[in-house]
């Protein structure tokens, strides 16, 4: 208990000196602390002390600044490459960022657990809400399965833009992105969807593919865990009831994992809940 008591102390003194950080320190304060602290010392934390999430407006932007910041970056890197013949994006994706998120290249290999547990021999469209301008998913499905539609669902028209610029460049002619809320789409042509960790808000369009998409839908939700959850929604913590978790991947040092869902009584055998 004395130590839960000193962990809050040392996040509410990182929570508080907020203004005289930039976004990139204030995330990176709080994810080293979440890493000291461990990551079911984080969730206990918040559990018990439901008033630290006044905190996530603010916090939330400034994570998203933070990737912004990164996506400005890696992007112009990655569009400024001149290619001789075919090239993959794990081949141009940025190796490492001054900034402090996952780079490009290490987002793309962070998927591999994604891949030992999702079937995708009968999936004939993919889709991943929240693609961003860097859909580093989308081209893992790409390099990873033949799935002959893969698209990209943003409510930001820049992200689009350059997520289309990047496919074209790369002559992934099996990926689009669209500029279209999550909520709104119609998935009854998708097998595969993938909710992104900042889509917002994130419940509200996982019950949108419960509500549209055929009965043996498989689902992955990029989740917070510990105190990623001060800037990221969770829709597993409340689940459309029509669906149920299958399975998890492990936690990743930026407090995320994916979490594999199916529907009630119908869940593929691609995970296993632990």
């Amino acid at each position: 208990m004395l130590k839960t008591s000193s962990w809050k102390e040392d996040l509410e003194r990182v929570l508080e000196s907020s203004q005289g950080r930039n976004p990139t320190e204030l995330i990176n304060a709080i994810r080293d602390l979440g890493i000291a602290m461990g990551h079911d010392a984080g969730e206990a934390l918040l559990d018990s002390h439901a008033e630290l999430f006044s905190y996530q407006p603010a916090l939330t932007e400034a994570f998203g600044k933070m990737v912004h910041a990164q996506d400005v970056a890696e992007i112009r890197q990655m569009l400024g490459q001149d290619l001789k013949g075919l090239a993959s994006f794990e081949q141009i994706a940025a190796r490492k960022t001054s900034i402090g998120v996952l780079s490009s290249k290490d987002a793309y290999n962070r998927l591999n657990e994604v891949f030992d547990h999702v079937d995708f021999r009968d999936c004939r469209r993919a889709v991943m809400v929240g693609c961003g301008g860097r859909p580093f998913t989308m081209f893992r499905i790409h390099d990873e399965a033949a799935v002959p539609e893969i698209v990209g669902l943003d409510i930001v028209p820049e992200a689009v833009e350059t997520a289309n610029r990047l496919a074209a460049k790369l002559g992934y002619d099996r990926i689009r992105a669209e500029l279209c809320d999550g909520r709104d789409y119609d998935y009854c042509e998708a097998q595969f969807v993938y909710v992104a960790s900042m889509v917002s808000p994130k419940a509200a369009v996982v019950s949108r593919i419960a509500d549209t998409a055929p009965e043996n839908v498989q689902i992955v939700l990029w989740e917070p865990y510990s105190l990623g959850r001060l800037w990221a929604e969770s829709a597993e913590r409340t689940l459309d009831p029509r669906l149920e978790v299958t399975g998890r991947t492990s936690i990743s040092q930026n407090m995320t994992r994916d979490v594999f869902v199916g529907r009630k009584g119908l869940s593929a055998s691609y995970g296993r809940a632990r």
